[in-house]
């Protein structure tokens, strides 16, 4: 074989291997995020985005957090973040079926301030802090529902000389919950149904608490049709901070944005399922449609996660596995947190939580949890649900830090960290 043509022949190979690769090159190109030509493959270190939130897979970040605080031996239903000791700092509050605890993040794990165990017969629905006396100081609402009735709820506060959570109010009537951007929580209540066939019963109305701890009504809030207390939040979202009301309902489970209480002022929708979750309110006689669960979906957020000014909608896109077809059966195989603006007519995700959470998210918040200055979205994870008598179920609190910070250390714990007990 000639010189030349073994040259000819190793031009052809190495121009066939340049053509072969752009093509793979071009490819790759076409499947790659946006934000990939804004960020790059090995974007700098001071990147305001956490590699633990960003869309795009390929933009890795030098260093991030993403913080837990070890696992929890229940089935986790709730979580809320804000000051509930009056000290101006934040803690934690979360719940279980049948537990409430008050925490405090404390270097790299939680200290736990107090609890309180809501009786067998109540089964915990949601919870939420709430300043019901206007004093910088929140208080817990516990909305409970009792086996085979309807709703029965509590208000807590924190007691410092005790150190317990004693009771303002208990066996509460009514069903209780917070809406409103971050910052701006108002309350909202709704009668639990009035037949054993429907979970709610009556208008979501706007409401306060007295000094006597007694929930005061005062008067409907204005909401599209089929939107009950669980499944909504209204706030100003976006660069022009336009009123809106956000809703997840049942059984399409799709995120729908009103731009005012009629079903026909709807101006955006997204095509996938979001917040779905395995908690419930159970009807006990099924309806019509042959579901005797009305299963409740995790928190609407409203708040501004990229610091621009403005809020976006902040929810979990939980990943359902089970049989479709079995309405009083579903299941969780993990899920993530999506990011949403409202631009051009349409609802956007602009971010994601990078890695699949080892289940569903069944509610977050951002808030500075570690109380350094900066925002942390904190987000209760069911691992396992649990069933049975035997088993109460696996959870755990995740929090990713340093959101849009360039400082990526935490301040040094004050004090060694005392881990929640494990039941």
């Amino acid at each position: 074989m000639s010189n030349t043509f073994k040259i000819a022949l190793l031009w052809t190979i190495s121009l066939s291997l340049f053509i072969v690769s752009a093509s793979i090159a071009d490819d790759q190109k076409k499947l790659r995020h946006p934000s990939y030509s804004l960020l790059g493959y090995n974007p700098p270190a001071d990147s305001p985005l956490n590699p633990n939130f960003i869309i795009a897979q390929e933009a890795k970040m030098a260093h991030g957090a993403l913080w837990n605080g070890g696992y929890i031996s229940e089935r986790l239903v709730g979580l809320d973040v804000g000051d509930a000791t009056g000290d101006r700092s934040n803690d934690l509050v979360y719940a279980s079926l049948n537990n409430v605890y008050l925490a405090r993040r404390v270097g790299d794990g939680l200290e736990q301030l107090a609890n309180f165990n809501v009786p067998p017969s109540l089964r915990i629905l949601s919870i939420d802090f709430f300043d019901i006396n206007g004093n910088g100081v929140n208080e817990i609402l516990v909305s409970c529902q009792k086996n085979g009735a309807g709703a029965s709820s509590y208000i807590l506060a924190y007691e410092p000389g005790q150190k317990t959570l004693k009771i303002v109010s208990e066996f509460v009537p009514w069903y209780l919950r917070v809406y409103g951007p971050s910052g701006q929580k108002k309350l909202a209540v709704q009668k639990s149904g009035t037949t054993t066939s429907v979970a709610y019963s009556g208008d979501v109305l706007s409401a306060s608490v007295s000094q006597e701890g007694k929930v005061v009504t005062s008067g409907r809030l204005p909401l599209p049709f089929g939107v009950n207390l669980y499944n909504f939040n209204i706030g100003r979202i976006g660069p022009q901070g336009q009123d809106f009301i956000a809703a997840v309902t049942f059984p399409d489970e799709h995120l729908k944005l009103f731009s005012g209480p009629s079903r026909d002022e709807i101006v955006g929708e997204s095509p996938d399922e979001y917040c779905g979750t395995i908690n419930y309110i159970n009807m006990t006689t099924s309806p019509e449609n042959g579901r005797d669960l009305e299963y409740l979906p995790s928190r609407i957020l409203f708040a501004d996660i990229d610091s621009d000014g403005a809020n976006e909608v902040i929810v979990a896109k939980n990943k359902q596995g089970g049989i479709p077809f079995m309405k009083n059966l579903r299941a969780f195989n993990g899920g993530i947190i999506e990011g949403m603006k409202f631009a051009n007519l349409s609802l956007t995700p602009f971010f994601s939580s990078a890695n699949l959470l080892p289940g569903p998210a069944v509610d977050y918040q951002l808030a500075d949890l570690d109380n350094n200055g900066t925002k942390d979205l904190v987000v209760g994870v069911v691992i396992a649900p649990g069933s049975g008598m035997m088993e109460t179920g696996r959870s755990v609190i995740v929090s990713y830090s340093n959101l849009y910070s360039r400082d990526t250390q935490s301040p040094a714990p004050t004090q060694e960290a005392k881990k929640v007990p494990k039941k």
